[in-house]
């Protein structure tokens, strides 16, 4: 029967052991016993000397898996400890193979993993005792030695754990049956082939411990001959053998292991890879989607721009015409009174359209340079927040996609933000161009930017409302904080939709080329360049509002 010691904070491991043991208990094969910390452990296990096998986890409260390793050569020297460890925390795994674990298991544990562990180890403690009980006998009585020495090479053989006995000055004494197939090699080659690899690994880990210390314990790997590697978990003691000091040499073979942890940190490695890619084709997308706009809303400015230019150049040219006009007829001596106040009044009425248009165009300009360099990586400053407003309304309202509709602003004077204008922008834009995109009934060419899901296209043709209302608002909140609300009277989101509004690639207009990354950059913007949170108020078929709450000093 083994008798094993559990050591966990986390009660509920008693309970999983103990269903998951419970026929190998009930047939007496098992025994366990319970401890929540390294300090109950040591107590259990000096009132209870015969414990085969510990089975601790690293981090606990009180006394942690460690220092209770560094404890437990003073308490039991036979005992063999398998620690528990979460995958990735492969610093506290070394070094408690470093203090002398025997063999470690990661969380989340495979109890198909840890029966077989429990059995190999049980089993190591079974051999580990023989040896030493076959040892002990050697010194009791020389003359029985060489009876001894045969059965300890039979118990050595039969073990699943690879043994070598080296001298002090590196001569291999002995080495087991599973030791020569861990190394590939004959018995009688082990001398050349693989001592001195095993004496320089006991050098470099034992350079000068005195006799009695605590075993060391460490990972090796060995070419073979064959071309395949071999891992195998190394530990050493010092004592005597044949009336001699000599190192025992305990090697225990963890290549399937080694090689599944290797796949699954290249599973781990190919996994945040394929995030890196895909973060940075959204970046990628959004991008795209941003210069779409941009494009969009500086070529309905354009547009736009010509028709007061055109009539200040007509106006002009008219102008030029009646001035040589009067002119010539001053010159010639005819210039009559009727003449003169004809031109005045025509002068007088072309400059005024002159000036009308040359505000207008110079107006539109202004609002195409808010556009052009509106860029989320602008600079911080502090911003007249009507003016501002008025300026990303102007720009937007020439679009395609909002003739016929009604766009407003409503905002008190006095407002200001020192945030970055830039990122606002983009954020505006996105909202602005979303709701006439996707609020409304749009004609076959209005441009359709993929922007938002929330906008979806519903079949109800009495939930579509041409000539429709969106409404910027700007309110003050309380804790220096400034409500600016985007709302329109369209079709409203779908209640399907909703939860998903701020996830990427969320849309119900792929097909017509939504990508449904437009919210997801906006409420990245928000929540955190611009240090604000966003919310979406909708009810199917009585329109929606995005409530951006801003601090005034942006973070």
């Amino acid at each position: 029967m083994g008798k094993i010691l559990v050591v966990d904070d986390e009660r509920d491991v008693e309970t999983l052991i103990m269903q998951r043991f419970r026929r190998a208990v009930r047939a007496g094969e098992l025994e366990f016993l319970f401890a929540h910390d390294g300090q109950e452990a040591l107590e259990t296990l000096r009132a209870q000397p015969d414990i085969d096998m510990v089975l601790s986890d690293i981090n606990m409260p009180g006394m942690d898996g460690l220092t209770l390793l560094d404890h437990l050569p003073q308490v039991n020297a036979d005992i063999r400890a398998v620690m528990v460890s979460a995958y990735g925390d492969l610093g506290n795994v070394r070094a408690a193979m470093n203090r002398g674990a025997f063999d470690f298991i990661i969380k989340p544990i495979d109890f198909g993993d840890l029966e077989a562990t429990i059995h190999k180890t049980l089993e190591a403690c079974r051999a580990v005792r023989r040896l030493r009980d076959a040892l002990q006998e050697t010194r009791t009585a020389e003359a029985a030695s060489r009876a001894q020495a045969a059965r300890l090479r039979r118990v050595l053989d039969g073990s699943p754990i690879g043994v070598s006995i080296i001298t002090e000055a590196g001569e291999l004494l002995y080495s087991n049956q599973r030791c020569t197939d861990l190394f590939g090699v004959p018995a009688e080659a082990m001398q050349q082939c693989c001592s001195p690899t095993l004496f320089r690994h006991v050098q470099e880990r034992l350079p000068d411990r005195p006799p009695g210390a605590v075993p060391a314990a460490d990972e090796i790997h060995f070419l073979r001959k064959d071309g395949r590697t071999v891992w195998m978990a190394m530990s050493v003691d010092r004592t005597t053998y044949e009336n001699q000091p000599v190192f025992i040499v305990w090697l225990y073979d963890i290549t399937e292991r080694k090689v599944q942890a290797e796949a699954l940190r290249s599973a781990k490695d190919s996994a945040e890879q394929a995030l890196a890619d895909l973060e940075r084709m959204q970046s990628d997308l959004i991008r795209a989607e941003k210069m779409a706009v941009i494009a969009q809303l500086i070529a309905a400015v354009a547009h736009e721009i010509n028709t007061p230019v055109g009539i200040a150049l007509t106006a002009a040219t008219h102008l030029q015409t009646a001035s040589e006009a009067i002119i010539m007829t001053f010159n010639g001596g005819q210039l009559r009174k009727s003449d003169f106040q004809d031109y005045v009044g025509t002068a007088s009425e072309v400059s005024t359209l002159l000036v009308a248009n040359i505000e207008r165009a110079a107006a539109l300009i202004q609002s195409l340079k808010l556009v052009t360099e509106g860029k989320a990586n602008s600079p911080r400053s502090r911003v007249g927040l009507r003016d501002y407003l008025s300026d990303i309304v102007l720009a937007v309202q020439v679009q395609a996609s909002a003739a016929g509709h009604q766009l407003s602003l409503d905002c008190p004077d006095g407002l200001a933000l020192d945030t970055y204008p830039g990122a606002l922008t983009e954020v505006l834009l996105a909202l602005l161009t979303n709701a006439f995109a996707h609020a409304f009934d749009q004609a076959p060419a209005a441009a359709d930017i993929g922007a938002d899901a929330g906008y979806g296209m519903l079949e109800d043709a009495t939930a579509r409302r041409p000539g429709g209302k969106v409404t910027v608002s700007v309110r003050m909140l309380e804790e220096d904080r400034v409500e600016l609300r985007v709302s329109d009277n369209g079709r409203g989101i779908p209640a399907d939709i909703r939860p998903r509004l701020f996830q990427p690639f969320t849309t119900t207009r792929r097909g017509a080329g939504s990508m449904g990354l437009g919210l997801y950059a906006v409420f990245n913007l928000v929540t955190g360049k611009l240090g604000g949170e966003i919310d979406i108020d909708s009810e199917l078929g009585c329109g929606t509002s995005v409530v951006l709450r801003l601090p005034l000093d942006a973070p």
